[in-house]
């Protein structure tokens, strides 16, 4: 992960919920690895904080074979 990486400007914020607050977030399942750096009012950039973890954010299928019965 390098600064040409492809990232998200989410504002001044204490906490983000991914993907819901990230709409260009991928929805995929995998090993990703995310940065995460603070800028303060003047523009200075501090070093990138880096997390690897796994994710799951893809969407389960439609359930199938259904069966309603008459009690």
């Amino acid at each position: 992960m390098n600064y040409s990486s492809n990232f998200a400007e989410v504002g001044v914020v204490t906490q983000v919920i991914l993907p819901d607050d990230i709409p260009s977030f991928p929805r995929m399942a995998g090993n990703m690895e995310l940065g995460i750096a603070a800028v303060n009012q003047a523009g200075n950039e501090s070093d990138i904080t880096k997390i690897s973890a796994y994710f799951d954010f893809t969407v389960p299928e439609a359930p199938k074979s259904l069966v309603v019965e008459d009690v």
